[in-house]
């Protein structure tokens, strides 16, 4: 019966359990946060003793994500003193003592409401920039999912929203508490499409595959840019050496033609200037 099976989530009891055979259990678990929690599993023996197993480190609760702000501000930053509400799915049916932040300035307090609500408190004169409101509760952060332009403008590890892997992580997220992500889905179906054939515009199959072929074209591009900047001052360098080279020569012809200097007797024995910065070089 289910009388015999206690199913521990770190401190929280399983709502109830379900057997599945001798090494299965299923767990509905509680609302609740935090990551890297302990399983505990008690079964009542024949011999009416308990029997407890733990796994730790074994389950995670889905990190916090924010859906909504309020109120919005455009065109300039938020100053304080003011309130701005947060709503973000996941912060716990209790006060979790959670702490906020806006585009990585902490907020001077962080009020907590209900599940899915936080107060961020903004000092008398602080000026913050109402981007990437993060949310911090049981060790886990939070991710920024408001669609108003410009509120969220880089994903939980600093890539941009507008990447695929940002896109699926966003739509786990979602699902995960049981909402609606159809529409992102739709999507990162029309950006994967878009470089699902090998063509000229295309040229690259998958994301993967994308960032791959960018990276060695970029290469290629920069040897390409280094050897032609190399023969640009080795041309620029010799062009030099070619005007000196007829400066010389017609000076001297000058010079000779007016008889300010004799002409030489010997050409073997005049010193070619140009053949001077030949070896010098």
């Amino acid at each position: 019966s289910e009388e015999e099976r206690v199913v521990r989530l770190g401190d929280t009891q399983a709502l109830r359990t379900e057997w599945v055979s001798t090494d299965a259990l299923i767990a509905t678990v509680p609302p609740g946060v935090g990551m890297d929690l302990p399983v505990t599993v008690k079964v009542l023996g024949v011999d009416n003793k308990w029997r407890v197993g733990t796994s730790p480190y074994a389950f995670r609760y889905s990190a916090p994500y924010i859906y909504d702000i309020k109120p919005v501000v455009v065109g300039r930053p938020l100053v304080g003193p003011m309130e701005v509400t947060i709503s973000a799915w996941g912060v716990g049916l209790w006060d979790t003592n959670p702490t906020a932040q806006m585009n990585g300035v902490s907020c001077a307090k962080t009020t907590w409401v209900d599940n899915r609500t936080i107060v961020c408190s903004i000092a008398s004169n602080q000026r913050v920039a109402q981007e990437n409101p993060e949310v911090r509760v049981g060790g886990q952060r939070s991710s920024c999912h408001v669609l108003r332009p410009g509120i969220c403008t880089v994903s939980l590890h600093h890539r941009s929203v507008n990447s695929p892997k940002a896109l699926k992580v966003q739509i786990r997220a979602i699902e995960a508490h049981g909402g609606d992500a159809s529409w992102l889905k739709e999507r990162l179906a029309a950006m994967t499409v878009s470089y699902a054939t090998n063509t000229d515009d295309h040229p690259c199959k998958s994301w993967t595959d994308c960032r791959v072929k960018s990276f060695d074209q970029a290469l290629v591009s920069g040897l390409i840019m280094l050897f032609t900047g190399i023969c640009f001052f080795v041309t620029i360098f010799f062009l030099c050496k070619a005007v000196q080279y007829l400066y010389t020569v017609t000076e001297d012809w000058i010079l000779i033609s007016s008889g300010r200097k004799e002409e030489p007797e010997d050409d073997e024995d005049e010193l070619d200037p140009f053949e001077l910065n030949i070896r010098f070089f």
